[in-house]
């Protein structure tokens, strides 16, 4: 599945926002959201996230990877969605995206980023001021 499209929602007073529905089948009933390196959260699906973490998990005799799987195993969690298509998100994840009110779901490929508003407006102006100067063309 590739996911594409931007969404604007906002959390509700209970940490709660909701996925387009174009994305709900496709993330379907169990899936993995994770705190990536920048200010933002990623969305997987089960089989993705499998795939993402398949080579570190038969490794677990190398110390490297030992700590790789550490790394990336808290900064993770198994969701999944109420009958209305809203996820709720932890208070720790929000912190870790500054999430404040309004947000911003973003397909991109094999993972749904979820983003502030505010920071999303920063970083969307930056890449595309990165593609003029770059000369970047689609």
């Amino acid at each position: 599945m590739s996911f594409s499209g931007v969404f604007y929602h906002s959390l509700d007073p209970k940490n709660r926002v909701f996925i387009p529905a174009n994305f709900r089948e496709a993330l379907g009933e169990n899936f993995y959201i994770f705190k990536s390196t920048e200010k933002c959260l990623y969305l997987y699906d089960a089989e993705r996230w499998q795939e993402l973490i398949g080579n570190l998990e038969n490794d677990s005799d190398n110390p490297l990877s030992r700590k790789k799987q550490r790394l990336l195993f808290k900064r993770v969690a198994n969701l999944s969605m109420d009958k209305q298509g809203r996820i709720t998100i932890g208070s720790d994840f929000i912190e870790h995206a500054g999430l404040k009110k309004d947000v911003v779901v973003f397909g991109v490929g094999s993972r749904i980023e979820i983003w502030d508003l505010d920071e999303w407006n920063k970083l969307d102006s930056e890449d595309d001021e990165d593609m003029l100067s770059s000369g970047i063309v689609f």
